[in-house]
């Protein structure tokens, strides 16, 4: 390429980027929705602990076991939940306690049945419909539970070995099939906790590249659009510009909102790692090779729409490109959330497959997980998507696309 061609590009980039660095308010927007994932998540953390629901636990038994089992509740409540409790004594009413979030009625001759070596030991637990806080309290309880019957299962056992005359364990008796589950590779070796973590941590930040897509994405997306209707376009198709040119100058001229995009995912990523995730952190190296993703996404993202608003040019084509481009985004970013992509059928892998933004899920997946060949390869693919637009829309370039009439 000669030195004119090379100014060409130059001067067509130089434009672009400072059109977009002049634009406060997508700038702002960005850092905006780069740090709308971590907010949520501290977000929904924080509301948790702000609930104000009663735990209300009826008692209509007068024996031991009926305090001991409130006593539990309570205890596990308090550390557990933010929740209020309250200990009714209310042997005319055993039903739900009015204004309660969950109520735990014990019944009368809970203590007899408890004392007991053959009856069952029942409970009842009202919940107020629709709450989410009310399903906290309920898995909190079920512990609460757990250890309870536990406790009474240990006591029998250890009576009826006395009435038998043996000497056992209750343990080996009440759980003589033990389980040692742990955690694996693909190649079947034995995975450290820190890789859990860091599987963990990548499916959010799978998720995540979504939220600094989207501004990202609009803000370059309208890149061929804008020339035609600000009547830029008149210019650029009477200048000896080639399509080669034109696309290489689009996508420099794009590097501005992506090297932006690409340091407020560092920061949002290392961000949700430090503040939302329980004490854990995203590793440095995870959290760039994130960025790196983002990158590449919006790199492809620009490069389907160029070829897209080149065939068939407008900013109503743009706009419209845009929604469906980042609705695709949504659906494959929300799905990594609760889908293991490589499970899936192969049928429906392969349409997955096709969306370039499902191979930013599975690059991320793979390296958290140490597997950085096929990180790398996810990567390429990309890569080679966004190079093959790009070369297609030099071919179908012709200047008089650039002109609204």
């Amino acid at each position: 390429m000669d030195k004119s061609g090379l100014g060409r590009i130059r001067a067509l980039a130089s434009k672009d980027a400072r059109e977009f660095i002049r634009d406060r308010r997508t700038i702002a927007l960005m850092v905006i929705s780069a740090f709308l994932f971590p907010l949520l998540g501290l977000m929904v953390a924080g509301l948790k602990t702000q609930q104000k629901a009663l735990v209300a636990i009826n008692i209509c038994d007068e024996g031991a076991y009926a305090e001991a089992l409130a006593n539990l509740i309570k205890e596990y409540i308090t550390k557990y939940t933010p929740f209020n409790t309250t200990v009714v004594h209310n042997a005319s009413n055993c039903g739900a306690v009015p204004g309660a979030t969950v109520t735990l009625m014990i019944p009368r001759n809970f203590s007899v049945n408890a004392s007991s070596l053959g009856r069952p030991v029942i409970v009842r637990l009202y919940k107020l419909v629709g709450s989410p806080a009310a399903a906290d309290a309920e898995s909190v309880i079920n512990t609460a539970l757990s250890v309870f019957s536990r406790v009474l299962a240990t006591e029998r056992v250890k009576r009826l070995s006395e009435i038998a005359g043996l000497q056992l364990n209750p343990d080996y008796v009440l759980e003589p099939v033990r389980i040692v589950s742990e955690a694996v590779t693909e190649t079947g070796a034995i995975a450290s906790p820190e890789a859990e973590e860091k599987a963990e941590i990548a499916r959010f930040l799978a998720f995540a590249v979504f939220f600094v897509l989207n501004p990202a994405a609009i803000a370059v997306a309208d890149a061929v659009a804008r020339e035609r209707e600000s009547g830029t376009g008149e210019i650029l198709a009477v200048t000896p510009l080639r399509g080669t040119e034109f696309v290489m100058g689009k996508t420099l001229g794009s590097i501005s909102a992506v090297a932006i995009a690409g340091s407020l995912d560092l920061a949002a990523a290392l961000a949700y790692g430090y503040a939302v995730l329980a004490g854990s952190t995203t590793p440095i190296s995870v959290a760039l090779f994130h960025s790196l993703q983002t990158i590449l996404a919006i790199l492809v993202t620009v490069s389907i729409t160029i070829f897209a608003t080149l065939l068939v040019p407008g900013q109503r084509t743009a706009t419209l490109l845009t929604s469906l481009i980042t609705g695709t985004a949504m659906l494959i970013f929300f799905s990594a959330l609760f889908v293991d992509i490589q499970a899936l059928p192969a049928p429906i892998k392969a349409i997955m497959y096709i969306v370039p933004y499902t191979h930013t899920v599975l690059a991320i997946q793979s390296y958290a997980l140490g597997n950085t060949v096929r990180a790398l390869e996810h990567s390429l693919v990309v890569v080679l998507l966004s190079l093959g637009l790009f070369i297609g829309s030099a071919r179908v370039y012709k200047p008089d696309r650039l002109v609204k009439r």
